[in-house]
């Protein structure tokens, strides 16, 4: 089987775990920024360990971030604690499924921010492949009475904020040099948090 085909399924079931968790949180004992908190609080010393771990086994020195790294790595982070406050608050609204349904634009997103902020461009395929992505989160958003504005706007600026993280993290990888890939972003993950 091809490598990303499970790391990509362990990611998915991992990021749903971690939000009917953070949701959990909301609804018995935090505030919205708490739970927030809660994501990265937790996550940091994973990503630490598994930062260490992977350079040691690897043999590769870690990478010495530059200007350059902090100018994408730190409107990264920020973009993501507001995202993952705008899906946190989600949580607390009725019609949670159709502001989740609109979270799911940050594929889609993504594409338009890594195209305006690195100047990577998409495929005919995956051209194709973010056409079928709009047609879909248009299908699954219902009709369109049941929106509250309020879920519409948190799910569609949870997309576009993640996109920005994700881009920009990206970015700041890219930043450290010609270490390999996975260093690169496990590097700028953990100097994100």
């Amino acid at each position: 089987m091809i490598a990303w085909i499970p790391v990509t399924l362990m990611a998915a079931l991992a990021q749903t775990l971690r939000f009917v968790a953070q949701r959990h949180l909301k609804r018995t004992s935090l505030s919205t920024a708490g739970a927030t908190f809660s994501r990265f609080l937790f996550s940091a010393p994973l990503v630490a360990a598994t930062l260490l771990a992977y350079a040691a086994l690897a043999g590769e020195p870690l990478p010495s971030p530059s200007p350059a790294f902090w100018s994408f790595v730190l409107p990264g982070a920020l973009a993501q604690i507001c995202a993952t406050a705008c899906v946190i608050t989600l949580f607390g609204l009725r019609n949670f499924a159709v502001g989740i349904t609109f979270k799911k634009s940050e594929t889609i997103l993504t594409a338009i921010v890594g195209l305006i902020l690195l100047g990577e461009g998409v495929s005919v395929g995956g051209g194709v492949a973010i056409g079928l992505g709009v047609v879909a989160v248009i299908v699954l958003s219902g009709e369109a009475g049941r929106w509250s504005g309020r879920a519409v706007a948190l799910g569609l600026g949870s997309g576009l904020l993640f996109a920005i993280s994700a881009v920009c993290y990206r970015g700041a990888a890219l930043s450290l040099g010609d270490a390999p890939l996975l260093t690169l972003s496990i590097a700028a993950l953990i100097l994100a948090v």
